[in-house]
């Protein structure tokens, strides 16, 4: 991996966990429902992991871009529906969703760290989305972390 390239997405990760990581403490105290709460300590120590893969790309430690591209996977879905809901990027976030009812096609961007969740919205439509960026990222991963293995 180039070095420029693993300081981008190192940057990138590290960064947007940073922005995160503060986004979802500062709702976890403005929250006072305790299933809200378990909400965003989830989404907190998700957001420490990708404080820690940013820290182990930039320092170029072995195996760096295999858990890199765990933590990007978790990015690529975007889904919601009256039952349950979930997206979440770190960093950049470009996600196409279709939504079911009604059908339209609905596209998202955002520049910076963001998490959503759902459980029990009555109102919320079906959609079932893809993180565009968050795909880009893990195959380019996927590709660098099999190249050193090879």
């Amino acid at each position: 991996m180039k070095l420029w390239q693993r300081r981008a997405i190192g940057v990138l990760t590290l960064g947007g966990g940073a922005v995160g990581l503060s986004a979802a403490f500062t709702l976890l105290i403005s929250r006072g429902n305790p299933i809200e709460w378990l909400f965003c300590i989830a989404f907190i120590a998700v957001y420490v992991w990708g404080i820690w893969c940013g820290v182990k790309l930039l320092e170029g430690r072995p195996d760096a871009e295999r858990s890199a591209f765990k933590y990007w996977v978790i990015q690529i879905p975007a889904f919601g529906s009256p039952i349950l809901g979930y997206s979440f990027s770190n960093g950049f976030n470009l996600t196409v969703a279709l939504q079911i009812s009604p059908l339209k096609i609905n596209g998202d961007f955002f520049l910076g760290s963001t998490f959503k969740y759902s459980l029990m919205s009555a109102g919320s439509p079906w959609l079932i989305g893809i993180n565009v960026f968050a795909v880009a990222v893990a195959w380019w991963l996927a590709r660098e972390a099999s190249q050193k293995g090879a």
